[in-house]
């Protein structure tokens, strides 16, 4: 089967307080017995994606919503956020009283002296969903991308404007936060990078997602599905979709297109 199936994590493999369904995890290990591609997409960065997630045999990771693109343990592409701008990112955000996370190769970084509530409870689910690696703003390094949480959506223009247009922000209303990645960044590109990789056609491409850094990937592959608990802007995109990540929605799609019994 020369077929790839792109999965996003948060809200699509994954689901609070669930974890990896165990109807997914057998629809997985299903599409790879039958030689299909399985590669990870998603936003977290590469050091937020528990080793365990690897150890069940994806043949890649589009990490960092496409900034960071790792197949077959050999990298393809890995932008990172400038030191300057780095700089610029924690100034704004403390001075603005914004909660900050950076997000990077080896983990993600908070910041120790925001003791707001609801960033005390970002924090707290960081460490809950994705890996130990959560350490202090001031031992960031390798940094892909950013969110600034509880932010002014209409702060997002001063803050492209603030890092020389480098950087593109993606409104995420649902959590009240805006996501920072590269320009020109998302993750469509890392899928083309690895439809090169692999050799395989794009008519040969699945993609299941939830969120709003989903929408190029569900436009960019053949067949986008949008799972029953997306955001509505990638509902309303998506030619197709399936019941909620809770609900078994991603054996259920894949079954109905034919990619597993």
């Amino acid at each position: 089967m020369n077929k790839i199936v792109f999965l996003d994590i948060d809200g699509t493999l994954y689901c609070d307080g669930i974890g990896i369904p165990e109807s997914a995890q057998k629809a997985v290990a299903e599409l790879m017995d039958k030689g299909c591609k399985v590669v990870l997409c998603t936003g977290r960065a590469y050091g937020m994606v528990p080793e365990s997630y690897m150890e069940q045999g994806f043949h890649g990771m589009i990490a960092a919503a496409g900034a960071h693109v790792i197949c077959e343990g050999r990298e393809l592409c890995n932008h990172k956020v400038s030191g300057e701008n780095l700089q610029k990112v924690i100034d704004y955000g403390q001075n603005s009283r914004i909660g900050i996370i950076l997000e990077g190769v080896k983990g993600s970084y908070y910041d120790p002296d925001n003791q707001d509530d609801l960033y005390l409870k970002v924090v707290e689910r960081l460490r809950e969903t994705t890996t130990p690696y959560v350490y202090p703003l001031s031992q960031a390094e390798e940094v892909n991308k950013w969110t600034y949480h509880h932010m002014d959506f209409a702060q997002k223009d001063y803050v492209e404007e603030m890092t020389g247009g480098v950087m593109t922000g993606i409104i995420h209303k649902e959590v009240n936060s805006v996501e920072f990645i590269p320009s020109g960044i998302n993750k469509a590109t890392g899928i083309k990078m690895v439809l090169d990789h692999f050799g395989i056609d794009r008519k040969d491409s699945y993609a299941f997602g939830d969120s709003a850094n989903d929408i190029e990937m569900l436009n960019y592959v053949q067949y986008g599905v949008a799972m029953g608990n997306a955001v509505p802007e990638l509902l309303e995109q998506a030619e197709y979709k399936t019941e909620p990540a809770d609900r078994d929605g991603l054996a259920l799609g894949l079954k109905r297109l034919g990619l597993i019994g």
